[in-house]
């Protein structure tokens, strides 16, 4: 979008636009043809030097051409809504342009929204729509390892799966940023807390737990055979849990957290299970009876910036003193763990 200056009518503003996009066309003209001559190396047969950039493979045309500079985005977003433009994209007879959803919206109207000519000119702009497609913008995540480059109109989406998104340690008093690896070094390095475990989502683990943070790195692939219409994931990915478990006056309790950005088109369930057989002391062979606990956990995703929620405002899955029997503070407790990826889409 291009941004009004004061006392700037709207169609000063989109004026200005199309004078913008003609000199970086002009800018971009003259960068090929410079950037297209090279003096021949002696004794190389290539005639790639000598050739113009427009007429290269894409490869080494994009060689020749070198980093480029967009000095405003503005010009690569739709003049009505003002996000970025993709294909398909609109103009009409004088030039402006506005993407697919905008020109549909705009059709009751019958005129452009800024010459008012009239909408039956609308028609494709395949080179404002080649534009959009080489414009790359690098990872905002590229301090902490993300060697992507998006296309400009879909980098929001890559953000939103990013595998080097950085994440907040859980320690209150502790302001470590990273990335999910970096996390997990810095997890046993700085704290000394247990190492980390890791599992695969649809299938049930007996995992150790002590009193404290516990944490679950959790693989999700795209061709998991475990799979239905219901319970499916759009790509693969890890997942990192926080299983906190605390004494209570009558036993231990145990949270589920989900350390990682709200994933709006997916669910996360996890099934807690604990289970323990009792004989009569004085003959082992002598069965007593068993005590089998099992809870469902919807798992939410938090902010870690003001540290862990308060136990009392999580669903807990409870094991009473009287099901664990003589534990002791050091020894860890055997629990089963399911993790699910629901598809909400």
């Amino acid at each position: 979008m291009v941004r009004l200056g004061a006392g700037e009518s709207f169609q000063a503003g989109e004026e200005r636009r199309r004078k913008i996009l003609e000199t970086a066309g002009k800018r971009a003209t003259t960068t090929r043809a410079s950037a297209g001559v090279h003096k021949k190396s002696k004794g190389s047969g290539s005639s790639d030097a000598a050739m113009p950039a427009s007429r290269m493979r894409p490869e080494r045309a994009a060689a020749a051409a070198g980093d480029a500079t967009v000095e405003d985005t503005d010009v690569l977003d739709c003049g009505v809504c003002f996000l970025p433009l993709k294909p398909p994209i609109f103009q009409c007879d004088e030039g402006h342009v506005v993407c697919s959803l905008c020109r549909d919206k705009l059709a009751p109207a019958g005129k452009c929204h800024v010459c008012s000519i009239a909408m039956r000119n609308y028609h494709r702009c395949y080179a404002m729509e080649r534009l959009v497609e080489s414009v790359r913008v690098p990872c905002p995540n590229a301090a902490h390892g993300c060697d992507a480059r998006p296309v400009y109109y879909d980098q929001h989406v890559h953000c939103q799966t990013c595998p080097h998104t950085p994440h907040r340690c859980p320690d209150k008093d502790c302001s470590f940023l990273g990335s999910t690896d970096a996390l997990l070094d810095h997890f046993t390095s700085a704290h000394g807390w247990p190492p980390t475990t890791e599992i695969s989502a649809f299938e049930t683990c007996s995992i150790p737990l002590y009193d404290g943070f516990n944490f679950i790195l959790t693989d999700c692939a795209d061709d998991d055979d475990h799979f239905t219409t219901t319970t499916t994931t759009t790509s693969s990915s890890r997942y990192l849990f926080l299983l906190n478990m605390t004494r209570q006056p009558l036993g231990r309790s145990i949270t589920v957290h989900f350390i990682g950005k709200e994933l709006p088109s997916e669910g996360l369930r996890c099934v807690l299970s604990y289970s323990r057989v009792f004989y009569d002391p004085r003959d082992r062979h002598k069965f007593l009876g068993s005590h089998s606990l099992r809870s469902e956990i919807n798992v939410e995703c938090m902010d870690l910036s003001s540290g862990l929620p308060n136990p009392d405002d999580c669903f807990q899955f409870v094991m009473p003193d009287s099901v664990l029997g003589n534990i002791n503070k050091k020894d860890t407790i055997q629990v089963e763990v399911f993790i699910s990826i629901i598809s909400l889409e």
